[in-house]
């Protein structure tokens, strides 16, 4: 009676562990088709979401080589797929791929994941925007751009403003109708404006299908 008893149970354990294990795999499943890739800013040069997915081989060198500390590893973000790859965070820092000769991350990655001769004087890493409500008109982020008419300041008067000194007072009031705006033709979505703004009101997005 007790081992006829003891086989119903192991019997019972076991079909519990396989019932767990199925959802464990449902789960693991779902979570890596649930990919968020195109959510991804990714270093400069990354080639197509799902080759560069494949082809990382998570080792981090690109971290360690950013000179900005802007790139850092997926955690697990329920997204599986993509866990430890790489990313651009401007909590840490912006991205300098416009300035030449920095493609560090592109020349220490081993795999080809990043492709260097992707990048060029066109290339823009992503875009920025951000809440102009919230804006207090600081001008951190036009001070701060590198890219001249990359940020530009409206002006009733003429063209735009390009710098912080040439604003009229009046007009960049914390209150003022006038707020600061990403010139696309000219941003390289570096995103060291979202880096450095102090209301962390900016936002790096990636920009197309390639992220």
């Amino acid at each position: 009676m007790t081992i006829k008893l003891d086989k119903i149970l192991t019997r019972r354990r076991f079909l519990r562990y396989a019932l767990e294990a199925g959802i464990a795999v449902s789960v693991v499943g779902g979570l890596h088709s649930l990919s968020r890739a195109k959510d991804y800013v990714r270093p400069p040069g990354s080639i197509i979401s799902d080759e560069f997915t494949s082809r990382c081989m998570r080792c981090s060198i690109c971290v360690e080589v950013c000179p900005t500390r802007a790139i850092r590893l997926t955690d697990l973000s329920w997204d599986i797929k993509n866990i430890s790859t790489p990313v651009i965070d401007t909590k840490y820092g912006g991205c300098i791929h416009w300035k030449e000769p920095c493609l560090k991350c592109a020349d220490a990655c081993p795999t080809g994941a990043l492709d260097k001769t992707l990048v060029n004087n066109r290339y823009q890493l992503g875009s920025v925007s951000f809440e102009k409500k919230a804006c207090v008109n600081c001008m951190v982020c036009l001070d701060r751009c590198p890219i001249e008419g990359a940020i530009l300041f409206p002006n009733p008067d003429g063209a735009p403003f390009t710098r912080t000194r040439d604003i009229p007072a009046g007009i960049r009031l914390v209150n003022s109708e006038f707020k600061p705006y990403i010139n696309p033709k000219k941003c390289s979505g570096c995103g060291l404006c979202a880096h450095y703004c102090p209301e962390k009101i900016m936002l790096l997005q990636p920009t197309g299908p390639s992220v």
